[in-house]
């Protein structure tokens, strides 16, 4: 058992990302995301989640994504943070930082697990949107595994939404050159 001795706000406040970027530090080895002030500790994915995980980063690294690939980075999607998978930056970084600002994300990928299929399928995608992220890929894990690409559009009334672009047999994608990352217009 881990025990972990943070100072957190009273409960007079919602937490923010400062909070859990500090509790991060002091215990790296759980994953936490904030959604609306309200911490989330994410468990360790599992063997088949983490291998398909290194999969994906290891492909978009050999085909042209050298110092862009980040894994499970704390991104900021307006006053929550959020730990994608594995994203894709606009250009290479070497600033040191908890929170990746949304604008220099070109991609985000999440792996759908068990226990966060409502997060991964339908929140998420909704918050990286919001953020105006170009490109969301879901990668569902029943059966064949399948990733699903969605580019930024606009949705009836007028806000970001993902839209529908394709999908592909995880293993299929992988053995060939990455689709264009680069946002239209």
């Amino acid at each position: 058992m881990t025990t972990v001795s943070v100072r957190l706000p009273a409960a007079a406040r919602p937490l923010t990302l400062d909070d859990v970027a500090e509790l991060a530090e002091r215990d790296p080895d759980h994953r936490y995301e904030l959604q609306e002030g309200n911490l989330l500790i994410m468990p360790p994915p599992d063997a088949e989640h983490a291998e398909m995980s290194v999969r994906i980063s290891a492909w978009l690294f050999a085909n042209g994504y050298q110092g862009r690939v980040l894994a499970t980075p704390g991104v900021r999607v307006g006053n929550s943070g959020r730990s994608p998978d594995v994203v894709v930056l606009v250009a290479p970084s070497s600033v040191r930082t908890v929170w990746i600002e949304p604008a220099d994300v070109l991609l985000a990928i999440e792996i759908v697990s068990p226990g966060s299929m409502e997060l991964d399928r339908h929140t998420k995608p909704r918050e990286y949107a919001a953020a105006k992220i170009p490109n969301f890929w879901r990668v569902e894990r029943e059966g064949a595994a399948t990733v699903h690409f969605f580019g930024l559009g606009t949705g009836a009334d007028g806000s970001p939404t993902y839209v529908p672009r394709g999908t592909a047999l995880l293993d299929d994608l992988l053995t060939g050159p990455v689709p264009n990352l680069i946002p239209a217009g």
